[in-house]
Order: C-alpha cells, then structure tokens, then sequence
C-alpha cells in the first residue's frame, strides 16, 4: 500500500519533464532572443545552457503567433521545430515510434541515426570539420573530428560529445590567452601543430520543477554578447553536480558545485618512479560553488543576483549546502585567517518592446568589503557589462548589438595562487581578464533562411599583467595602468546553416595589435593584419 501511494504522489509530477540542455553556441538562442525582444514571445537566456525542451515549448508558443513573424522568421521556425522533433513529441504526449537512417526526414530533419519511441529516445551525429585561412602571412589549418549523441530514457536525459582537434600553421597560438577563442588542454605539441581534445557529457533526472544534473560541460552565466562577466567559455569545462529549481514561473534557482584544475603540485605527493628524471605528482585539489537566483516579475524584466567561492584542498561540506551564504561560509571555515576567494554578481535585463530594444548590464564584485566601502574605500575589483541590442532597427530581419565592457585591476585574481578565478590558468568570466575594457559593435542581417551576414567591430583595451602584491598597496592602480596592450579588431563574415548542424562560412578580419609588454602577446600578431578564409562545421 505504502509503494502504490509514493507512486502516486511523486509520479504525476515528474511525467515528460525529461531534459537535456542545449549548448551555449546553438543559434536558437539569436532566434528566440528577437522574437523576445519584438515581445512575440517571453524568453530569457541570461543563464545558458537551458533544457531543450524548453526552446521547443517557446518554438510552439512563436508558432501560435505566426503571423507576427517575418517571411525568414516563419521559415527559421519550420527548420528549428525540425531539430526539436523529439522534445516536441514529448510535449505532445506522442507515443509515436519513428526511426531515421540517414536521410532527411519530413518531420525530424536530416539525421544520420534517430529512435524514438514513448519512453526513450536516442540521436547520434558525428562531428566533423575543417576551417583554413591565411592569417599574420601564413596558412592556418584547423580539422576536428568526433562523435556526440544524445536522448531521454523516462525521467533521464543524457548527452555525450567527444571531439578531436589539430591546429597547424607557422602561426598557431597554444595559449590563446588574450583571445576569445575557447582555452585548450594540449595533448601534444609538434612543429607547427598541436593537437587537443573536447569532451562534454552529462546525465539530468528532472521533475516538473527542475532537475539535477551530473556532468561536464560549460556553464554560462551573464548577458554579455562578446564574453560573459561571470561564467564564460573561456575556460575549459570542468565536472559538476548541478541543481536547478523553478517553483513558479517568476523565480529560478541554480546551484552548482564544480572541480577545477588547479596546475599547482602538491609537493607532498611528489616521489620518484621506476624511471630516472620522471617523478609522479598529484597537484592540489581545487573547487568552485555557486548559486545564483532569477527574479521575472512581469514578462519583459528579469534580475539575477548570486555569488560563488574558490577554495581549495578537500571539499568542504558547508559548500554543498545550495542556499546557505558562502561569504558567510567562508568566515565559518576561515576564522580570521585569509579564507576562500568569494565573489558577487548581479545580471539584469529589460526588455522595451516599443522600439524592439533589450537593455542589459552584468555586475561582478570580486572583492566585496562593506567595511572598507563604509570607511570611505571603493569596491576596487569590480568589473561590468552594459549594453543594448536592437531588432529590426531599421530593416527586418536584423539585429544591432552596442556593448561596453570593463574589468578593473585585479578582478578574477587572488593573493593565494590556487584560489585564482580560474580553471587550466584561463579564468571562468570575460576573455579580457582583468585590468582592461572593451567597446564591442555587432551588426547581423538575415538574407533567408539559415543565411546571415554580421558585419562587427571591437576595440580592447588593456593594462599591465598585475602583480598579486600591488592589490594591497595604496594608492589603488586605477584601470589600465601600466604597459598598454591595444587590439582593434574589424571583420565581416557570411554564415549559411545549410541543413541541420551543417555550417559553412567565409570570413575577412582586420586586426592591429600594439603591446607594450614582453611576451603577452605573440609578436606574430602585432601590427596590422588582414585575415580571411573559409569554414566547413556538421555537428556544433
């Protein structure tokens, strides 16, 4: 009797609330943002990755107001409810089966392998591509290849990518540090190559209101459109267990806790091997827990508010309590000795539907002292986003981004060298880093269906490499002091989806590099240089 009245109280609730999330770097998410923006439907995507399912109920809502969309819109939406067949079919309380080999499906788009069925579904496409252009006078080559599959079994959603990359060229930059370019683990580095992998995964169980999920993958957070404040790509991904909460439709929850890689030895565990000159190491364990909670009191406004902790060498326990205050935490742990590296962060976004313009600005606190700030200091580490992106401004189907973004001396930084804001040596936020600013112009017209052409502008702007000691001197370094690095940066590019997952894409670059200070930047990269070349993408 006690099994047949749990089943029928926790079962209902967790009926077709399967889910699996959609990468950061989908182009769903440009969709769905203008026709938020134009208010045809409500959707906010500050805090990426979201559950697939979710995008397909928005695809149904923008649907249901079809005739507010564009020619391309209606034809963009067709394409995407193609991809999103098998979380379409799942709102529907389908218990169609179907099955697709390689071919292109009325319903469900070209698939290399699709199965569904009621209680199970599972997607396999490879991944492939190769991108050459002649940049700073010489060939550059980059071919990747792999695998990635996903799908939903009941309550699960499960997802799984793998691929295998090789850049090579007189020209490859390994350490891509100052760059927008995603950080890399290096698995061999040969004359004019080098080779590395990316591998993402995750297993979700989810209810009705919400899920927890175990995986590795990125995570990110803010509305920045060239480089979030808070949590970016930058880094590599790194494992995390994972909860998120949606009660009701106006309030979220997320909370994570993830492992990092520290790069530092433990010196402790160092011993020798059977091998002369090959020593064995462990390096020194490294955490980060956050959380952080989304308020959308009416449809076009949405404020998020949160904080994270760096810490180091075992995990503490206090950190996997997801609502406890980790500042305060910290002073649990630490006493008055120097503690856990903890930032704040606040995002918000409004929406103004009469001139179809979202407004959005990103706020990342470091290093929050109320003492000082009462006694007459400043916030000192703080960096922050502004920006506004019009839809349709003055032609249909297209977009204008204008966006700031500045990062005072010593934010992502910390006095003990493994409680660093950082993951592989890249930090977790914007790609900048510290101690500089940027200007960020982006203008995308859509010609048809999957076709696009972005005309885009920068200019970064940024001081010296800081010492750790300088954040405890005074005076204070105000923002790009010392030896000056300037990139300015203009390009054009003509991306067409052509058919589901499979990109192609020319592009031309601009970029003039000054710096002032040895060894930041290549010196292949400084002064003017004019890029182009051309891209073949299946499969991201």
């Amino acid at each position: 009797m006690l099994k047949k009245i749990l089943f029928f109280i926790f079962i209902p609730g967790f009926l077709f609330a399967q889910v699996i999330f959609e990468p950061a770097s989908s182009s769903v998410y440009n969709f769905l943002n203008r026709l938020s923006v134009k208010g045809i439907i409500t959707f906010n995507d500050e805090l990426r990755p979201v559950p697939r399912k979710l995008i397909a109920e928005k695809l149904l809502a923008a649907e249901g107001k079809i005739n507010r969309l564009s020619s391309v819109e209606k034809e963009e939406l067709i394409y995407f409810k193609r991809d999103y067949y098998p979380e379409i079919q799942i709102i529907n309380s389908s218990e169609e089966k179907r099955t697709v080999f390689f071919k292109d499906d009325e319903e469900a788009g070209f698939r290399p392998f699709l199965y569904r069925e009621k209680d199970f579904s599972f997607t396999v496409d490879p991944v492939l591509g190769f991108t050459f252009k002649r940049q700073y006078k010489e060939d550059f080559k980059h071919r990747f290849n792999g695998l990635k599959f996903s799908g939903y079994y009941d309550n699960f959603g499960y997802n799984f990518y793998f691929r295998d990359n090789e850049e090579s060229g007189k020209t490859i930059d390994t350490a891509k540090r100052v760059s927008p370019e995603p950080g890399v683990v290096l698995h061999q580095v040969k004359k004019n190559s080098f080779d590395y992998s990316s591998v993402r995964g995750m297993i979700s169980f989810s209810w009705k209101s919400g899920s927890i999920d175990f995986g590795k993958d990125y995570i990110e957070w803010g509305s920045g459109r060239n480089g979030q404040l808070i949590l970016s790509n930058k880094a590599p991904s790194f494992p995390f267990i994972r909860l998120i909460f949606s009660p009701v439709k106006w309030l979220q929850f997320q909370y994570f806790h993830g492992w990092l890689y520290s790069g530092v030895v433990d010196s402790s565990s160092i011993r020798e091997t059977l091998v002369e000159n090959r020593e064995s190491y462990s390096q020194i364990n490294k955490f980060i827990a956050s959380h952080i909670i989304s308020l959308y009191p009416i449809e076009n406004f949405s404020f998020s508010i949160g904080e994270s902790v760096i810490y180091s060498d075992k995990i503490e326990p206090i950190y996997l309590i997801p609502v406890l205050f980790f500042r305060l935490a910290d002073h649990y742990n630490s006493g008055s000795s120097s503690g856990d590296n903890a930032q704040v962060f606040a995002n918000v976004v409004y929406k103004f539907y009469p001139l179809r313009a979202k407004l959005y600005s990103t706020l990342f606190i470091d290093e929050l002292s109320l003492t000082n700030l009462l006694e007459g200091g400043n916030l000192s580490s703080v960096g922050f986003t502004i920006g506004v992106n019009f839809v349709e401004p003055l032609i249909e189907n297209s977009e204008l981004v204008l966006e700031y973004t500045r990062l005072n001396p010593f934010v992502y930084m910390n006095s003990d060298n493994i409680q660093l804001y950082t993951s592989h040596g890249y930090q977790l936020g914007h790609w900048i880093g510290s101690n500089a600013d940027q200007f960020y112009f982006s203008y995308k017209q859509w010609i048809l269906r999957g076709l696009m052409i972005n005309l885009c502008a920068e200019y970064t702007s940024k001081g010296q490499t800081e010492l750790p000691e300088q954040q405890y001197q005074l005076p204070y370094p105000s923002v790009l002091y010392g030896p000056r690095l300037n990139m300015g940066k203009l390009g054009i590019e003509a991306e067409y989806e052509i058919f589901r997952l499979l990109f192609a894409r020319l592009f031309y670059q601009y970029l003039d590099i000054s710096d002032e200070e040895q060894l930041r930047t290549p010196v292949f990269k400084w002064g003017v240089n004019h890029s182009f070349g051309i891209s073949f993408v299946y499969g991201i």
